[in-house]
């Protein structure tokens, strides 16, 4: 009941997650995103404990591919998963269980992957993918996004999506850079609408909660935004 990217941008290393869902909370279950390691989705019968196991894995030099191939042999429960999988150099592996539910699919491209299960259909996916794709000239972050409301465009799950998120980290740090989230959508509303009205908002302030403000605690984010938006990194 979730459908998801999870990408890498090769001009600086950095991973990151965009998911909507049905289901209430889904940053808190599906999220998996460490600096220098990989961005991870982690859905469908959704179990926190694989997506950790999968970054300690990543982390200790196993390749995306043989994760899942290892997480398959340890978990009785694979074919209720769904995961995806990208590292900063661009190495991607995903993996559809038969048992997620009655549409579940991914693709995968260059440097990204797709998956979404109790879809409306492929043409999900496939907004998704084109999306992304076709987003080259927009910052890393907003092409996740895109690719996300893509997919809400294309029909999602056909139904109110309650929770969505965006998380994207980067090799200099070892927090994400951005981290946002929508847990339980307003009555009527919907998530990712809702995140996109939050991202809008914060994401000129990234650099300034990231970096600028840790070391300079006099200057507010107006006055850091009229200086020019320096950074310290």
């Amino acid at each position: 009941m979730t459908f998801t990217i999870v990408a890498h941008d090769p001009a600086t290393g950095t991973v990151g997650l965009c998911q909507g869902t049905s289901a209430m909370g889904v940053a808190s279950r599906c999220t998996h995103v460490r600096s220098r390691v990989a961005a991870i989705g982690s859905q469908s019968h959704s179990d926190w404990r694989l997506g950790r196991r999968a970054l300690d894995l990543v982390e200790s030099g196993l390749e995306p591919a043989a994760v899942v191939t290892a997480l398959g042999t340890t978990d009785a429960h694979f074919d209720y998963r769904q995961l995806g999988i990208v590292t900063p150099d661009g190495r991607v592996a995903a993996h559809t269980g038969p048992r997620c539910g009655p549409y579940a699919s991914h693709l995968t491209g260059d440097g990204f992957a797709v998956m979404g299960n109790l879809l409306v259909g492929q043409q999900v996916l496939d907004a998704m993918s084109a999306s992304y794709e076709g987003s080259g000239d927009h910052a890393f972050a907003e092409r996740l996004l895109l690719a996300v409301e893509a997919g809400l465009d294309a029909g999602g799950e056909g139904v109110q999506h309650l929770s969505s998120t965006i998380v994207v980290a980067g090799p200099a740090s070892p927090r994400p850079l951005l981290d946002l989230r929508v847990d339980v959508a307003p009555v009527g509303g919907d998530a990712i609408r809702e995140l996109r009205r939050t991202f809008d908002d914060f994401a000129p302030l990234v650099d300034y909660y990231a970096d600028y403000w840790l070391d300079h605690p006099e200057v507010t984010p107006e006055e850091w935004l009229e200086l020019g938006s320096p950074t310290t990194r």
